[in-house]
This record gives C-alpha cells, sequence and structure tokens, in this order.
C-alpha cells in the first residue's frame, strides 16, 4: 500500500474495499461537502450536520455508523 493512500481502520486501503462498479449519489457528497465547510467554519454544529443528513446517508448506504449522535431534545 503506497504511504499516500488512505486506507480503513482495518488496514485494508480504500482501493480494496469500495466497488468501483458502485455509483453513489454525486449531489450528496457535494452536499455534505459543502455543509463540512460550515462546520469547520463553525456555522454548524456536529449535531445538526449529523441531523441534516442521517435520513439520506442510511438511504445511500443502508446504515449512518457515524460517531455523532443527533441532539435530544
Amino acid at each position: 500500500m503506497p504511504e499516500d493512500d488512505p486506507g480503513d481502520p482495518d488496514g485494508a486501503p480504500l482501493s480494496e474495499i469500495a466497488d468501483s462498479e458502485q455509483e453513489f449519489d454525486q449531489e450528496l457528497g457535494k452536499a455534505m461537502g459543502e455543509a463540512a465547510k460550515k462546520l469547520r467554519t463553525g456555522e454548524m454544529t456536529e449535531a445538526e450536520f449529523y441531523e441534516q443528513f442521517h435520513d439520506q446517508v442510511v438511504e445511500e448506504f443502508g446504515f449512518d455508523d457515524r460517531p455523532v449522535e443527533p441532539d435530544e431534545d
């Protein structure tokens, strides 16, 4: 594995775990990227980010194992 090739926590390079034939929702990726910029600048909290994308992530990938829990009101 090249030194700059990111991998999963179990040590497998992403190229080995990603299904190259799989197509993912490009718009979801773009929206999450834009929201991540807001998260970084403090315009959005992690909980707000989680809440905004939870349902879409579950629909797209079948699960949402992100470590942030939504705010409980």
